[in-house]
């Protein structure tokens, strides 16, 4: 249920996301991002009587995962300024996953069930559907910010499977902070200082949303995927990503006004179809 939960949340930063693109740059909302995200977390260690725990064995996982997680996070905010934030809520959900499964089949050598075939197909049909592949070029994905969907949906695939790497030496809260603190080290050069601050200048409307995106989905929906990442592995944990279309196109239409179209509909049924199939018993 948790992970559900944490899902949903996951599909309503994504027009939070683009509420508060309107706002700044990537970079800059990205910096704060991992600063309130590292702030959440500590918080949450200190009540819970985690002890900060540095990473040394773990350390180029944490760090190949930080990478990562900036190349995510510049594409998403990316994605929704220039795109439908509903459809980045679907292509992301339901490509991560496919590209998931199969790195870790090829890089691990995991055996794959017939019923893991039906639902990474059915989900490629899903996501071919959702991007209107009858009417994709070149200009059209950089136009509609649809390149930049994808292209976070491959790089969310290596923040997984680095993630089931680390956290078999670190406990994932652990984790979780240095995670947000190495992606802050690497992003914060990304801004220049004398904007660095213009944040709070900006009204409530960015902050509502700028919370939903930090505190809410990047500290409670990504420390709970990681948790579930340890648990089930890298390429169960990213099925439950196929939950977050629904939440995603609901919020998008009564927030944005942005409209369903029957491509998204249809592409998301047949990804959300296929979270049951690879998650069957």
């Amino acid at each position: 249920m948790a992970m559900v939960a944490a899902m949903l949340i996951w599909g309503i930063s994504w027009p939070s996301a683009k509420i508060t693109g309107r706002y700044a740059d990537p970079e800059l909302i990205m910096v704060w991002r991992f600063i309130f995200a590292a702030a959440t977390m500590t918080s949450i260690m200190f009540f819970m009587g985690i002890k900060s725990q540095f990473p040394k064995k773990s350390l180029s996982y944490v760090i190949i995962a930080a990478i990562f997680l900036v190349g995510y996070n510049y594409n998403y905010f990316k994605g929704t300024q220039i795109g439908m934030a509903s459809l980045g809520g679907i292509i992301v959900p339901t490509m991560s996953p496919l590209v998931t499964y199969i790195f870790v089949f090829k890089i691990f050598g995991k055996t794959i069930h017939r019923k893991e075939v039906a639902g990474i197909i059915l989900g490629m049909i899903g996501g071919l559907i959702l991007l209107r592949f009858w009417e994709i070029n070149i200009q059209s994905l950089l136009d509609s910010g649809n390149i930049f969907f994808i292209m976070a949906a491959v790089i969310w695939a290596g923040v997984t499977i680095a993630t089931q790497k680390a956290t078999t030496e670190l406990q994932v809260l652990n984790f979780s902070l240095w995670l947000y603190l190495f992606a802050l080290i690497f992003s914060i050069p990304l801004v220049p200082w004398k904007s660095l601050l213009t944040v709070f200048q900006f009204d409530w409307i960015y902050w509502i949303n700028f919370l939903i995106i930090s505190v809410g989905s990047l500290g409670f929906g990504t420390t709970i995927f990681f948790l579930t990442t340890m648990k089930l592995g890298s390429e169960k944990a990213s099925s439950f990503m196929y939950v977050v279309p629904t939440s995603a196109m609901g919020i998008s239409a009564i927030v944005l006004g942005e409209r369903i179209q029957w491509s998204t509909l249809i592409g998301g049924i047949l990804a959300v179809t296929a979270v049951y199939l690879i998650n069957r018993k």
